[in-house]
């Protein structure tokens, strides 16, 4: 087994020569000083009063969550209830916008305008026709705002303006 590249035949792995072990030079060893350290306490002492401050900050903090969102909750369930009146008065309202429409009868109308309060048809002669453009529109007019619209000669135009809108937006 004296080969030196060739193959080894078992598990067994080559042994290699020895060589000789080298001695070092061993340097003479410095006496190092020991500073001794001042000993320090295993864990910081926290106050007890600033611990019992952050624990009364805390809860106080918590208590105020709370506390909001009970008011939510509470703001919550009153709103649910006024929509749920709300849509009970609006459906009554539409029942009874149903029913005054169907209770008109317009014969007994005429009957109370005829009767009652003394109202006739009008006369062929007394019914005029009347053309109304498709471009219908309604002016209405106050004479108090055309006398101030008209009367500011000797405002500046700025107070002008102003007094135009606080006028059409009363």
């Amino acid at each position: 087994m004296e080969t030196r590249y060739g193959y080894v035949y078992g598990s067994a792995a080559p042994k290699l020569p020895q060589r000789p072990e080298h001695q070092e030079a061993q340097q003479p060893k410095k006496s190092r000083v020991k500073v001794s350290r001042a000993a320090a306490p295993a864990y910081a002492h926290v106050p007890k009063a600033r611990l019992l401050f952050c624990i009364v900050v805390l809860a106080s903090m918590c208590f105020v969550v709370l506390y909001r969102f009970s008011i939510l909750s509470d703001l919550n369930a009153t709103m649910n209830r006024m929509n749920e009146e709300y849509n009970a008065l609006r459906n009554e309202n539409r029942l009874l916008k149903v029913e005054i429409e169907t209770s008109i009868d317009l014969d007994r109308v005429k009957q109370v305008a005829e009767a009652e309060m003394g109202m006739h048809k009008p006369d062929r002669f007394q019914i005029v026709p009347v053309s109304v453009p498709k471009n219908d529109y309604n002016v209405v007019l106050d004479q108090q705002y055309i006398d101030q619209a008209t009367d500011n000669s000797g405002k500046p135009l700025l107070k002008g303006i102003l007094d135009a809108i606080q006028a059409a937006f009363p």
